[in-house]
């Protein structure tokens, strides 16, 4: 058995003190006092439940690397495992776009990276692996992918993007307006209408095929999250409910959503960098105090997320700030076995300390095990 001491663990609703005590992957109990000589003594330094990532690119644009395709794919799974684990992140959502950026008709890249991330995290790892697998509206193929990876379990979370047209797509439609606009003698405004209106129902056309692929993805178990709001919007008018993330919307759109959704809203920590002053930053912490930002990600730069935590600290308390990165996250894709420092939770804590100001994993207990530790 595990036991590790702190005056500072950091619950979702006080900072207690106590010994945490750890066994089969599991925190079996939590003691204000104990008897044990044998403990890990962390007085005076912060222990958390481990960091919930939901949304890493990382993996993907390290698979674009051309050095990286000399070696296995595993070179690149450890070497981000290991980088987020010293983050302090133990449940990690790899973020891989369904269609590649390259290769607009490519659909076997990120779906074979999304089957290696599967097969390698069947073995011993640092961390717990999951797979977000993000696809845009208007492929003829996207919908068939995400049910063939959906069926094969391969999935713990899908979202989904606007329709974007490639430059080919747009020269098409410029030389449809002018053709139309030469044969029926139409006025330039009018065939400009018809493109645009022929572009609305492409669009839609798959919205019936959508929201049928949302109770799917429920069926199954994986959770759903979007950046589209107008998709969002006419689903919820066919009735058709199913979306429980809203991905990286802008603050102001952020503010005017409704805080009593059942969905909940996420941000990478980078959009609410931007500005850096007082005034937008005063709106963030206004927009996560009334329930208008819940979870907070980081596309890249893993280890900014506790940084940003503490910092918000300072006005929302620490309670607040480390929820938005961990029960939140957790609540949101139904990880009912973590988020917390409570009994009969899966034992992910990381040990954080102050060194010149800054918050440092000294370190990281995942499913139980010390898989990264620092000694400064």
């Amino acid at each position: 058995m595990l036991v590790i001491y702190s005056d500072k663990i950091v619950q979702n609703d006080a900072v207690i003190s106590g010994y945490i005590h750890i066994a089969d992957g599991k925190i079996q109990k939590i003691d204000e006092k104990s008897s044990l000589k044998d403990y890990i003594d962390m007085t005076g330094k912060y222990i958390l439940p481990g960091l919930i990532n939901i949304k890493s690119e990382h993996i993907s644009r390290e698979n674009q690397i051309k050095l990286n395709s000399r070696f296995p794919f595993a070179k690149i799974f450890r070497e981000v495992e290991i980088k987020y684990a010293s983050a302090g992140i133990t449940t990690l959502f790899h973020s891989i776009p369904l269609v590649n950026g390259r290769y607009r008709e490519d659909f076997t890249t990120g779906p074979n990276m999304a089957k290696d991330i599967k097969e390698l995290s069947k073995r011993s790892n640092l961390i717990d692996h999951r797979i977000h697998m993000a696809f845009q509206l208007g492929f003829i193929q996207s919908m068939d992918k995400i049910k063939e990876m959906l069926e094969s379990n391969l999935l713990d979370y899908i979202s989904y993007s606007g329709y974007c047209r490639s430059e080919e797509e747009r020269y098409r439609e410029i030389y449809y307006e002018d053709y139309i606009q030469r044969v029926m003698g139409l006025s330039e405004a009018t065939c400009r209408r018809m493109v645009e209106r022929v572009r609305e129902l492409r669009s839609e056309s798959n919205l019936e095929e959508l929201a049928y692929m949302l109770k799917y993805a429920h069926y199954k178990g994986v959770k759903v999250g979007t950046s589209e709001l107008s998709v969002i919007k006419k689903l919820e008018f066919l009735e058709q409910q199913g979306i429980n993330i809203i991905e990286n919307p802008s603050l102001e759109e952020a503010l005017n959503l409704d805080s009593d959704s059942d969905k909940m809203i996420m941000m990478d920590i980078l959009s609410l960098s931007k500005q850096l002053n007082k005034t937008y930053q005063d709106q963030v912490v206004s927009a996560i105090r009334t329930g208008h930002i819940d979870i907070l990600s980081s596309d890249m730069r893993a280890h900014d997320i506790l940084a940003f935590v503490f910092q918000l600290a300072q006005d929302l308390g620490l309670e607040k700030a480390v929820s938005l990165v961990t029960s939140n996250p957790a609540t949101a894709l139904k990880l009912k076995d973590r988020g917390q420092i409570k009994e009969n939770l899966r034992a992910d804590l990381i040990v954080v300390d102050i060194l010149d100001e800054v918050p440092v994993v000294e370190m990281t207990i995942s499913n139980g095990k010390i898989v990264y530790r620092a000694n400064y």
